[in-house]
């Protein structure tokens, strides 16, 4: 019989009366098995916070071979992380039985972090964390492809009384590794949930937008054409909240956002547009002015990652300056994650289409997958401006000494950023939608795409 606690948990993420124990019966410090969460397929582990295995190696067992199992089998894996019940003061450091096989062995801790690698890309897998977690544990939670965690949960590579005797002072457990910090600072989180039961709904609703789901609810945005109009400004100087449009074009409830309290100027997350799954990335101009920062494009880049992996086609909603300059970002590495970022999207094999808001600037249009990076579609809104340059740089520009040759093309940068009509003349965008046409412009895109269901299997990047 499966204790109780593991019990509760089990009936929280999978639907009644659906999970199957691989080894009933056992106690091994882990309870592992299979189910359904809403009529699909899940494999899981549970660490038991309750009972201590008497050989703890024998349980690890267990649970590389449910892994292995969902490897074998392409089932998705859910792992709960807790505290197992021999390591119950958290934040004290706990010494392991048999530590010398846990490291070296061929069925120890390093098959866990490799079998967790070969998973990524292949089966979705979410790490649920229950409580604070220190050492080897963390880092099955970072090599999932989603983590939720609670607000009295946590993890740190060091528990308190290990940072204090290396650096002699004591440290808030908080700052060191608390949910808030994972969550705004480290992003190392998707999701901090109140307690259990929202954490666990959250899985589930997550597990909705994988490959697989039988899901494919649709509804009415929840704003309609009339609402829509006026959230844009004019004057691209003026900060507005995507999210207003977001909701002018997605199905009513179903934007699941990722990471949303870390580079809080850049939107990820999932949607249903009639009934139909994509990703969307959107600057968020409320924030930072919408720039690409090193947080920005490691965030971009790993959630393409996910809808590559998962082939989930993409909708680039685009309204940014471009790039932050400066001494800061230049020694965070804005070179380098930029190129991370252009790297990710040419790279990956789903379908995306890129739409330009309002503005999209300088190498913004390659951080929006512009049409150097093969979008299905280059589209703008009536008034969106897409230039090297914002129009009052290219003006302080044009009163400088220049040759004739600069003058020229200064002038036809201005002459663009004012008229989307010209570039779509050009040939350098492929239409210009008016922002009530957007909903069924990407619904158009999304059942085009349709057919292309394969998971490519490209590992998730791990930034």
């Amino acid at each position: 019989m499966v204790d109780d606690i593991i019990s509760i948990r089990v009936a929280k993420l999978f639907d009644k009366d659906s999970f199957k124990r691989s080894a009933p019966g056992e106690n091994n410090g882990y309870v592992t098995g299979s189910g359904t969460i809403n009529g699909r397929d899940i494999m899981a582990s549970f660490i038991d916070p309750v009972n201590s295995p008497e050989k703890p190696l024998k349980g690890l067992d267990e649970h590389l071979s449910i892994m292995e199992d969902a490897l074998k089998k392409r089932t998705p894996f859910i792992i709960i992380m807790d505290t197992p019940a021999q390591h119950q003061a958290p934040d004290r450091s706990p010494f392991p039985k048999e530590p010398i096989k846990v490291l070296v062995d061929r069925r120890g801790v390093g098959r866990w972090f490799s079998l967790h690698s070969r998973l990524s890309g292949k089966i979705p897998q979410i790490a649920i964390v229950l409580s604070r977690l220190g050492a080897a544990m963390t880092f099955p939670v970072a090599l999932c492809d989603a983590a939720v965690m609670t607000k009295k949960a946590g993890m740190s590579v060091g528990r308190p009384d290990v940072v204090e005797k290396m650096f002699g002072k004591k440290v808030d457990y908080n700052e060191l590794g608390g949910p808030d910090m994972h969550y705004r600072i480290s992003g190392s989180v998707d999701h901090v949930a109140k307690d259990e039961d929202s954490a666990f709904k959250w899985t589930r609703d997550y597990m909705d937008y994988m490959p697989g789901s039988l899901k494919t609810d649709r509804s009415a945005p929840e704003y309609d054409d009339s609402m829509l109009k006026g959230i844009i400004p004019d004057n691209p100087n003026i900060a507005f909240n995507t999210r207003e449009v977001i909701k002018g074009i997605v199905d009513s409830g179903s934007f699941f956002e990722l990471r949303k309290g870390f580079a809080t100027e850049i939107i990820t997350g999932f949607c249903r547009v009639e009934g139909m799954t994509a990703g969307i990335i959107a600057n968020n101009s409320l924030v930072r002015g919408g720039l690409f920062f090193p947080e920005t494009c490691t965030k971009s880049a790993r959630f393409i990652s996910i809808c590559s992996a998962f082939n989930i086609p993409m909708v680039f909603l685009a309204d940014t300056a471009g790039f932050m300059v400066g001494l800061e970002v230049e020694k965070d590495g804005i070179i380098s994650k930029g190129a991370l970022l252009f790297s990710t999207i040419a790279n990956s094999e789903t379908p995306r289409i890129s739409i330009v808001l309002r503005r999209n600037y300088t190498a913004g249009v390659y951080a929006m997958a512009g049409p150097g990076f093969d979008p299905s579609g280059f589209i703008a809104l009536p008034g969106a401006k897409i230039s090297i340059y914002g129009k009052t740089v290219a003006e302080r520009l044009s009163k400088r000494e220049t040759s004739e040759d600069e003058k020229e093309a200064i002038s036809e940068m201005v002459n663009a950023f004012d008229s989307p009509q010209m570039l779509l003349e050009m040939g350098l965008i492929d239409e210009i939608v008016e922002i009530g046409g957007l909903r069924s412009r990407i619904a158009g895109f999304l059942r085009s795409v349709s057919s292309k269901k394969k998971v490519n299997g490209a590992p998730v990047l791990l930034v």
